[in-house]
């Protein structure tokens, strides 16, 4: 029986523990975060893609077969469209928009400078 666990430690620093229990022999799967139950699922003997929230974050687990064994990623999924993203995409754009803003700033203060003095 495969056993994996991750930690998740979210924006107020609270720790969310997720387990993932995958049967050898029967290929039932369980994912559990803090003794919850969030997933299950019989007979996984292929690659398969598992999707839940923990809070208002959006989480994949990936369950990969290679070559008859198999290997389990935990990520934060950043690609689909939920509030969560949606504010983090903003927040990216500003900060963007900021970061060119300070540069073009720089450039014609630093061009200023060469043209009167220079």
């Amino acid at each position: 029986m495969s056993q994996i666990r991750w930690t998740y430690v979210d924006d107020y620093h609270r720790k969310y523990k997720v387990g993932l229990y995958h049967g050898d022999r029967s290929g039932h799967l369980l994912i559990h975060c803090n003794a919850k139950i969030l997933v299950i699922d019989f007979h996984v003997r292929d690659t398969k893609k598992y999707t839940f929230y923990i809070n208002d974050e959006l989480f994949d687990v990936h369950v990969e077969q290679k070559k008859g064994k198999f290997a389990y990623s935990f990520e934060i999924d950043e690609r689909t469209r939920t509030p969560r993203n949606i504010r983090r995409w903003r927040s990216d754009r500003s900060e963007l928009v900021q970061t060119i803003a300070l540069a073009m700033g720089i450039v014609i203060i630093i061009a200023m400078t060469l043209y009167f003095f220079g």
